[in-house]
């Protein structure tokens, strides 16, 4: 099942008046893990910020679930649909991660069992989710943030330089979460990166290079052989 569709889409700064983006098209669907690879880390952070619903196309055209994105509302996708982890980590570094969770969770009860077991995938027990952030290893911050883009259960997370966002966790355990979680849940994760080692990990390898994507190779298709 197609989740994004990004048809044609250019993307000029407006201050610089630089096209970042130029002519991308490309279908993300549920249940596979994309990686997209380029030196240029402002065309891959512009790129995230777009599917993040974030900033705003110069032309073309974003669907999310076949919904062009100038008719849905921004916000609730932002908070609902897609879970984002950048290279800002935005923790609430005074709350302990179960305190924040419950303020950011959308649910309608407090459902500490569900965010403890978000908590535990990544390596965080319920003594640690009780800490405040700020208390916590580098590591158990970073593993906090990874799990926070799961809470809302979005149907998108978005990763941005996982090699430097999540520099204290090893490559091959963060890929190996995301990718039980693609398939066990049925989500689309899209992955930004300049490190070519995630290329073993991912269902579809793209490249971005002067503001053109470019499919490279399909994992999927040499699992089946």
């Amino acid at each position: 099942m197609t989740i994004l569709s990004l048809k044609n889409i250019v993307y000029t700064h407006k201050k610089s008046k630089v096209t970042m983006l130029k002519g991308i098209t490309v279908d993300f669907s549920a249940g596979k893990v994309y990686g997209i690879l380029g030196e240029n880390n402002a065309e891959k952070t512009a790129l995230l910020a777009l599917l993040a619903g974030f900033g705003k196309i110069s032309s073309g055209d974003i669907l999310f679930k076949n919904q062009n994105f100038q008719k849905i509302d921004r916000d609730r996708y932002r908070r609902k649909e897609v879970g984002t982890v950048f290279q800002q980590y935005n923790l609430l570094s005074d709350a302990s991660a179960l305190t924040m969770f419950k303020l950011l969770s959308w649910r309608q009860v407090n459902d500490t069992e569900q965010f403890l077991k978000r908590l535990k995938e990544v390596g965080i027990n319920e003594k640690q989710a009780s800490k405040k952030i700020k208390k916590l290893s580098a590591a158990d911050q970073q593993r906090v943030s990874l799990a926070k883009a799961t809470l809302n259960d979005p149907e998108i997370i978005l990763l941005d330089a996982p090699e430097k966002t999540l520099s204290e966790l090893s490559l091959e355990a963060i890929m190996a979460y995301l990718c039980v979680y693609a398939k066990n849940e049925n989500k689309c994760i899209i992955i930004g990166s300049q490190s070519q080692k995630i290329a073993a990990y991912v269902d579809e390898l793209w490249g971005l290079n002067g503001g053109k994507l470019s499919f490279i190779k399909d994992n999927t298709e040499i699992d089946g052989m």
